[in-house]
């Protein structure tokens, strides 16, 4: 099998990413079908010293700083995260680098004889991201790493990764998303991802919503876990930024720079590539887990946090790809990540008129998202991604958002979108493509096609 075919094989398992019946799949999550395939394995994540992240917002950000802050302090660390954006194999990598193609195909055929077991048993067939979830593992355990950061996928409760014993458990800020699946309040949804909290495991915890807060502090005691926060992650909530702006010669943002005390250390000019405030918030939920990992005893400098952060690489998130005009990418998909994106724009980039492309999830609420992209937008182009039944019609995106901004069309493909706004815009004018990770992905693969942009990561 060569790494095409692997591919071909792995689409043929359903990927509830992009199922259009996301919502009422819901219904077939377990974890029988994961924990046989494992069995079947030799139970690969037995072997791996896990830190587990879960969350509504920033969990991929939050995964990839504590990966890089444990390479930097020489630890072999696997990340798996999910969706990617241009080929599957940034789910799995080892200190920022990219699973082979080769070893992509290698592990699809080694694990191929326990997927068609599992598949014929009476749990039903595996699917795509149970498959990607078994890789890691395999190619983890494999490659002896020191550590594997695993983000959870969905939820925390029958999320496919949810079988693992971590010596650390991370959640970032829990909002109101995926309440079709979930439930409708914070309470509900806290206490879904609050399951991946284990028996005497500490967690890593971001500032919560009361309800949250206190759901997962219940959990907590009942499994005897205990809780880090750095406190001044708190000010995030507060209208003044905490962080100060990193400009080069240009005036043009590239990062930010902020301190953080600890109850054992205080972290001096920090330095952040990723900007948004949000950002400074996942900044500081990772060094709460790496507080908790110290608490177990490994050894983890403040040099070794210093040079992690500094040289994190996390593409699509508030992403500069062009200059003349401004373009930003950012896989902002829910009302939260939207005012999120919108403040940080507003805060790091100086600019004339401001376009949106978007391309947006049917389950979204198309709504809530559009009032708040027209309080900074002077104009708008509607898209759709490809090859993806979840996408909302570009359509309807402009039915529902005309009354809210005069200006708004639409364009069938991304490649076609981002072409006329480059097209229209002005060079002072900033153009913002968002509205899905899956966008993002398209976005960034138009711009190495067409302007010969850089991939930020080691393919």
């Amino acid at each position: 099998m060569d790494y095409k075919g692997a591919l071909a094989y792995i689409n043929k398992f359903i990927d509830y990413e992009r199922s259009p019946d996301f919502a009422r799949q819901a219904r077939f999550y377990n974890l029988n079908r994961i924990s046989l395939l494992l069995d079947l394995l030799g139970n690969p994540h037995d072997r791996l010293r896990i830190v587990h992240v879960a969350g509504s917002k920033g969990k991929g950000s939050t995964a990839a700083l504590i990966a890089s802050v444990l390479t930097h302090a020489g630890f072999r660390t696997g990340l798996f995260t999910s969706p990617h954006l241009i080929t599957p194999r940034e789910r799995c990598r080892i200190d920022d680098e990219l699973i082979s193609e080769t070893d992509v195909a290698c592990y699809i055929e080694k694990l191929r004889p326990a997927i068609e077991t599992v598949s014929n048993s009476e749990f039903g067939q595996v699917s795509f991201f149970e498959i990607y979830t078994a890789l890691a593992f395999t190619y983890f355990a494999d490659k002896a790493t020191d550590f594997a950061v695993i983000e959870v996928g969905l939820g925390g409760r029958l999320d496919a990764t949810n079988v693992v014993s971590p010596v650390t458990t991370v959640i970032t800020q829990i909002g109101l998303e995926h309440t079709n699946i979930l439930g409708e309040t914070y309470t509900e949804i806290a206490r879904e991802k609050a399951e991946i909290i284990k028996d005497g495991c500490p967690i890593a915890l971001a500032p919560q919503h009361p309800e949250a807060q206190a759901v997962i502090e219940s959990v907590v005691d009942a499994r005897n876990a205990s809780i880090v926060q750095v406190k001044d992650f708190e000010k995030r909530d507060t209208e003044q930024s905490v962080a100060t702006l990193i400009r080069n010669s240009e005036g043009t943002p590239i990062g930010q720079r902020f301190n953080v005390k600890t109850h054992t250390e205080h972290y001096d000019q920090l330095t952040l590539p990723l900007l948004g405030q949000h950002q400074h918030g996942n900044a500081m939920t990772a060094i709460a887990a790496i507080e908790c990992l110290k608490q177990e005893g490994f050894i983890i400098s403040k040099e070794n946090v210093y040079a992690g952060f500094k040289n994190v690489q996390w593409n699509g998130r508030i992403q500069r790809v062009m200059s003349s005009p401004i373009v930003v990418l950012d896989g902002a998909h829910s009302a939260i990540s939207f005012t999120a994106l919108c403040r940080a724009i507003r805060e790091s980039f100086h600019y004339n008129q401001m376009i949106f492309v978007v391309s947006i999830m049917k389950d979204k609420d198309l709504g809530v998202i559009g009032r708040i992209v027209s309080k900074i937008a002077d104009s708008i182009i509607a898209t759709q991604v490809s090859d993806n039944p979840r996408v909302m019609p570009a359509e309807r995106i402009k039915d529902t958002w005309s009354g809210l901004c005069n200006k708004i069309t639409t364009c069938p493909t991304p490649d076609e979108a981002i072409t006329r706004a480059v097209s229209n815009a002005h060079s002072t004018d900033l153009i913002c493509v968002t509205g899905s990770l899956y966008l993002v992905g398209q976005a960034l693969d138009f711009f190495i096609r067409n302007h010969n942009l850089t991939w930020k990561g080691n393919m």
